[in-house]
């Protein structure tokens, strides 16, 4: 039994595919199958120019072509297609979108920053441990999702404008930043046991370039000394000595500023990286309807 999950970010789209390792287990792990991933950067246009452009909209096509293609292959028991906040802002999504299932058959969700954030929880919360609280932020190329986790169980949730494509192309509104800095001062109260839980693969990038173990927290000193020191460094040098792709390239500093803004306002001094977005979301999104949907589990 394989799952598909297709996530279309603003700065790459991902095709995914993965099998449970324990059939009838909801909390089951997956191993991978497929992973594709395409820099096709919808957020250059969209947050320029308002809508997607047709050559990054021929672009899209072609990867859902090349996915399904890909999916018929792996013969997948199901998949889900999400796009983000470029395909959310973008004046032309809705028509990219009819025109792409009716070439390519894909259907693509455009989900709201809150359904983004679900589904990235519903891949890491078993991880977390219950007796100590979470804040989880996700920061994007166009939006940065953040939400208080009590016990387990998400407790306030906010999306926020503010992404690492945004911020390259110098979109970011400083009304934005305050509004997020407000939020997180009315809603978040700084406490011993709160912890810090980041997603995305820039923020799982600078965990490791720091030196970090898989399972160790990044603190927030080295996180800052990190994100300084690829910021004093050329393109080349962060792709080639860095081993980091052109596009991520391109956006991880402006991430860990987006990470270290939000820790130091809400007085918090480690985060934690598991390696977990979207895509492992959607997959266990599709596992668990398919339990409940065979009766399997309640």
């Amino acid at each position: 039994m394989k799952f598909a999950a297709i996530d279309i970010g603003s700065n790459a789209v991902r095709l995914f595919i993965a099998r449970p390792l324990h059939l009838g287990d909801p909390d089951t792990e997956f191993k991978a199958v497929e992973f594709t991933r395409l820099p096709l950067r919808l957020g250059d246009d969209v947050f320029r120019d308002k809508e997607i452009s047709k050559k990054k909209a021929d672009l899209l096509e072609k990867a859902m072509q090349a996915f399904a293609l890909l999916m018929e292959i792996y013969n997948v028991d199901g998949y889900r297609a999400c796009a983000t906040s470029a395909m959310r802002d973008a004046r032309n999504g809705k028509k990219i979108q009819r025109d792409i299932r009716k070439v390519t058959g894909v259907k693509i969700d455009v989900i709201n920053g809150r359904e983004e954030s679900r589904l990235i929880q519903g891949a890491i919360l078993n991880w977390l441990p219950v007796r100590h609280n979470f804040l989880h932020i996700d920061v994007g190329g166009g939006s940065t999702e953040i939400t208080l986790i009590r016990k387990g169980k998400p407790y306030e949730y906010e999306s926020f404008d503010v992404g690492t494509v945004r911020m390259r192309e110098g979109r970011v509104d400083k009304a934005e930043l305050k509004r997020m800095e407000a939020w997180l001062k009315q809603y978040v109260t700084p406490a011993p046991d709160l912890r810090a839980i980041g997603t995305g693969g820039n923020i799982v990038k600078l965990h490791e370039l720091a030196g970090c173990k898989s399972n160790d927290s990044l603190n927030l000193r080295h996180l800052e000394g990190t994100t300084e020191w690829i910021a004093g460094l050329s393109h080349e040098e962060r792709v080639y000595e860095l081993k980091l792709n052109p596009d991520r390239a391109e956006v991880i500093d402006h991430a860990g500023r987006i990470f270290m803004q939000i820790l130091k306002t809400c007085d918090i001094h480690e985060i934690y990286a598991p390696d977990k977005g979207l895509k492992d979301g959607i997959i266990r999104h599709l596992w668990r309807k398919h339990l409940i949907d065979s009766n399997i589990t309640p």
